[in-house]
């Protein structure tokens, strides 16, 4: 602030400066104290001067900016075009649903199920968003004013996709994307969206040519996502037409289509670093890391993964196997690159490492065929018709269910024990998947009822106490105990 004294031979007046941002606003005092202040300072303390024409005259603010035909004609057009959008669009709706939903009906079964219900929930919307823009276009060519239009077709766009959020994608992503879609579209409505979008890609870190930034965030899942659902896409189509191939053995179909997986998988990858303008030799680097992470830390994973490429080639163990490791017995649903799937008989599903497969041993009783012979053992009494026992062990393997008769079963006499005479009945079955255990079982109840139609009988074990001559067997007489009290 600084003060000039005027010449004696006027009347003494005072002038005050006052330095506000960069600029000089001056007001003159006179004596009597009463000082007059610029417009400038004025304007830049009245927090009410917006408001100020209205609030002083408002039929001549309303006559000038609401009742003056330059701006009721515009507005009424733009008003009454968006009506007439949103009519046409009411009235179109209905047949246009129907021709739809008339070629959705010429789509195959598999594709028609999944989008006759949600695609014509689509028309309204999209008919909408269409004549709106078509109106916004229309104004904008003839040279009228489109500020409302412009604000009707962001609304009218975001609802269109959030209707496509809703059908299409997955519930948890759904909320995020409505509310993205809504902030967006009000910034286009207000015609801020192209600086917002700027001052987006310039925040965040910096790396090589490029930003971090939440546009370049986005920009990445929305790449990654559309080239891996494209892989996925395909991978699946192909997977079914390898596992259609008549001459080609399980294993290798297995095999085959997780080969072109992984590999439109990477090739997914590549081509999003390669949109994003990520440059591949920086992957020169991440393969090394890899390869070091490899030999130390993941040795079991790329040992069962290059166990389970064996196991693919080699056929050794195929799907629908019946194999035994250690003590789990089952069926091979499924081999993958890093287990094997085995459904037991009680139904448990057991992930067996594919290294483990390779390493230990495993019983494979389907490998060259499914026949399986099965051994049973048996005892007799020394009084038994030895030949018509064996006859009789024959017929009830015969009679069995799911028993082979060629090769036919056969009892042998294994030995003459101590107590009984032992046989061995084997038989031959060629659904080892349906179990063992219990075909066995079923066998030996057919020799059982047979044996006692013939009066055969099946000797206990029992033990013989000789006593030699001249010797004592001394027996005592105890009185049991009392329980205690306690």
């Amino acid at each position: 602030m600084q003060g000039e004294t005027a010449p004696e031979s006027e009347t003494p007046i005072l002038k005050e400066c006052i330095l506000r941002d960069g600029e000089e606003f001056c007001r003159t005092v006179s004596p009597d104290g009463m000082a007059s202040a610029p417009a400038e300072v004025a304007a830049d303390t009245d927090y009410l001067a917006w408001a100020r024409p209205f609030l002083n005259d408002p039929v001549g603010w309303a006559n000038e900016n609401v009742l003056n035909l330059d701006i009721l004609v515009p507005l009424s057009i733009q008003v009454g075009s968006v009506l007439l959008a949103l009519v046409v669009g009411v009235l179109l709706a209905p047949p246009i649903r129907k021709q739809v939903l008339g070629l959705l009906e010429r789509l195959p079964e598999n594709i028609a199920k999944n989008v006759t219900e949600s695609v014509p929930a689509l028309v309204r919307p999209a008919l909408w968003a269409l004549l709106v823009y078509l109106a916004l276009t229309i104004l904008n060519a003839v040279g009228q004013e489109s500020a409302l239009v412009r604000i009707a077709t962001s609304l009218a766009l975001a609802w269109l996709l959030i209707r496509v959020v809703t059908t299409f994608l997955p519930e948890f992503v759904r909320k995020p994307l409505e509310w993205t879609i809504w902030v967006f579209a009000v910034f286009y409505a207000f015609g801020v969206l192209d600086e917002v979008l700027d001052w987006l890609s310039n925040v965040g870190p910096p790396y090589a040519g490029g930003r971090i930034s939440p546009i370049f965030i986005v920009q990445a899942i929305a790449t990654a996502a559309f080239f891996l659902f494209i892989a996925n896409w395909i991978a699946s189509r192909l997977k079914r037409r390898v596992h259609a191939l008549p001459r080609v053995e399980p294993s290798l179909r297995i095999l085959m289509s997780n080969a072109m997986q992984i590999g439109l998988f990477f090739g997914a990858a590549l081509l999003t670093l390669a949109g994003l303008g990520i440059p591949l030799s920086g992957l020169a680097v991440l393969g090394g890391a890899i390869g070091v992470g490899l030999g130390f830390g993941m040795q079991q994973i790329v040992a069962n993964f290059i166990s389970g490429v064996i196991l693919l080639t080699d056929r050794s163990i195929k799907p629908n196997d019946v194999i035994e490791v250690d003590d789990t017995y089952g069926v091979v649903k499924s081999l993958g690159l890093r287990y094997a799937s085995v459904i037991t008989r009680d139904g448990k599903e057991h992930l067996i490492p594919n290294e483990m497969l390779i390493t230990d041993k495993v019983v494979n009783w389907s490998y060259s065929n499914k026949e399986v012979r099965v051994k049973k053992r048996l005892r007799v009494e020394y009084e038994t018709d030895l030949r018509q026992a064996v006859d009789l062990v024959v017929e009830g393997a015969k009679d069995t269910p799911r028993v082979l008769h060629s090769p036919a079963p056969v009892c042998l006499v294994m030995e003459f024990g101590d107590e009984a005479i032992e046989l061995e009945a084997r038989f031959w079955i060629n659904d080892p998947e349906n179990g063992v255990a219990n075909i066995a079982s079923q066998v030996l109840l057919s020799i059982w009822d047979r044996f006692r139609e013939a009066g055969i009988d099946i000797p206990l074990r029992h033990e013989d106490i000789l006593i030699t001559p001249g010797s004592t067997l001394q027996v005592e007489m105890v009185r049991p105990k009392k329980p205690s009290s306690d």
